[in-house]
């Protein structure tokens, strides 16, 4: 999803712990599932050179309408358009619950990044409110209505295009197996708990069900409960799940 027009000029969340972790005097950051660019240009305060992807041309090109001094490609993290040893630092925030192949994902991810440069994942963990989960729990019953194939007027069937890809969920032993040994894990963050999922559920039922589009709306109170459950550490009972790693030297 496009990085929500909240975080134009409040660096919250896991935004803030992204940018935290991107380390100063970088020379290339690629941001992986960039949406709309708007995180992505927070990010030329730390790099020479930032580079964003997102599988949806669409963002892509509003991206570069916002932010034409940065630049933009349509990929999908499963083959990124370029060489390896590349980047010297990795963004993937909340980005690899949504490909389909997460393993191949990691290993692109790994491949572009230069030994000893830094790999930043963000990710839902689950954790106890896991089944809070909006993207989950708000698309299921559009996709029972298209699986009992109701008849609508004029043919065909209700919701007959609707598709949805559940969001999946990472714990810590996951994460740590799909990067493996080729980088090694220099911290991990989980928090959320409750406030953090039930929150974004909140707007993601006004986008589904009252217009409301989560990207141009401001949702700046609900938005600050959620970054303030997210500073609090869950362990593995947490909604959020951030993993900061180096890029080992030899691969």
């Amino acid at each position: 999803m496009s990085t929500p027009v909240t975080y134009r000029d409040l660096l919250i969340d896991r935004y803030k712990l992204v940018y935290d972790w991107v380390p100063e005097g970088t020379a290339r950051i690629l941001d992986v599932g960039c949406g709309n660019a708007l995180f992505t240009q927070w990010l030329r305060q730390k790099a020479g050179s930032v580079v964003g992807v997102d599988h949806n041309p669409r963002n892509c090109r509003r991206g570069r309408a916002a932010y034409p001094e940065l630049h933009l490609a349509a990929s999908a993290a499963e083959g990124l358009p370029f060489p390896d040893a590349h980047f010297d630092c990795v963004v993937c925030s909340d980005t690899l619950e949504h490909t389909d192949d997460d393993q191949a994902s990691v290993d692109e991810l790994l491949r572009v990044l230069r030994p000893g440069g830094t790999l930043v994942l963000t990710m839902p963990q689950g954790g106890l409110f896991g089944w809070l989960d909006a993207e989950n729990l708000v698309n299921l019953p559009f996709e029972w209505v298209r699986r009992l194939k109701i008849p609508k007027r004029g043919g065909g069937y209700r919701l007959e295009s609707f598709r949805f890809r559940p969001h999946k969920h990472y714990s810590e032993g996951k994460v740590r197996r799909l990067i493996g040994e080729r980088a090694a894990v220099a911290q991990v963050v989980q928090g959320g708990l409750f406030l953090y999922p039930f929150c974004y559920l909140l707007e993601k039922i006004a986008e589904s069900f009252f217009g409301r589009d989560l990207v141009s709306a401001d949702y700046r109170g609900l938005r600050r409960l959620r970054a303030w459950d997210f500073t609090c550490g869950y362990g593995p009972l947490a909604f959020n799940i951030a993993v900061r790693a180096i890029r080992s030297e030899t691969p």
